[in-house]
């Protein structure tokens, strides 16, 4: 990595939704750092003269968000931007994380393809009540790695840009929201594919995001339960079918826990 690491944002929102989170927005026109907003729409375009030279605004037709994803970090590749945190239109940044988590990225020469970092909810809480307390990095394919990338959300992500271009590494468009194929798990193929050429995951115990409680695979429904097979059974092959009846029965039994409630 240049001693002089460039750190970007990509940006994926459809009709515009993204005006909607104020705050967020402010976030973005005040960054210095290089923003590409990927906007997906029928109806509503979001005009790039809003913000600032230092973002710049695609407006497409086609839908997908591996696809929004692709297009904004090709384009801040094509930047020169090292790193892409990947952003959805209805979180917004810690500032002190973010220059946290870039220190820390340095301080390891950037070495990872793929760093991850804590989540937080907008009510305060952490997204998961164990996060590890100190770095630690995933390499190779053993089980225990496929195993832990599992857990990795696409808000806890930043990317290496230049480590995707020269494996030609890119989010593959029949998964995640609006694909029309699977819902979700593009993030988890993506971070598996990083393993499988060579790449290495390390996480940094800070927090740059700020998520509602609520995303795309938290409310369980037959098409989440299916790409989250079809994402079992390219990572772990045959065993996955395994390691789906494994997730299928904590996910039943945590939920009779929750409808149960507490009790004594």
């Amino acid at each position: 990595m240049k001693s002089g690491m460039t750190l970007g944002f990509a940006v994926a929102t459809m009709e515009a939704g993204l005006l909607n989170n104020e705050k967020f927005v402010r976030q973005i026109s005040n960054l210095q750092d290089p923003v590409v907003v990927v906007n997906q729409y029928r109806e509503k375009a979001v005009d790039s003269a809003m913000f600032g030279s230092h973002v710049r605004v695609l407006n497409v037709r086609e839908r997908g968000l591996s696809l929004s994803r692709n297009l904004a970090m090709d384009a801040l590749a094509d930047m020169d931007v090292d790193f892409a945190v990947v952003c959805d239109d209805d979180v917004h940044l810690l500032p002190e994380g973010i220059e946290a988590a870039q220190a820390l990225i340095r301080q390891d020469r950037g070495q990872a393809a793929l760093y991850f970092t804590r989540l937080q909810k907008t009510t305060g809480e952490p997204w998961r009540p164990r996060y590890e307390e100190a770095t630690f990095s995933l390499q190779g394919l053993g089980f225990e790695s496929k195993r832990r990338l599992q857990t990795i959300n696409s808000m806890e992500q930043i990317y290496s840009l230049p480590f995707l271009r020269s494996k030609g590494l890119r989010f593959d468009a029949d998964f995640g929201a609006g694909s029309g194929r699977y819902q979700m798990g593009e993030e988890t193929l993506m971070s598996w594919s990083i393993l499988a050429a060579g790449g290495t995951l390390t996480y940094l115990p800070v927090a740059c995001r700020v998520h509602p409680p609520l995303c795309s695979g938290s409310t369980y429904s037959a098409d989440l339960m299916r790409a989250i097979f079809a994402v079992h059974r390219r990572i772990f092959g045959v065993f996955g079918l395994v390691t789906f009846f494994v997730f299928f029965t904590k996910t039943i039994f945590r939920s009779v826990l929750r409808l149960l409630g507490p009790t004594g």
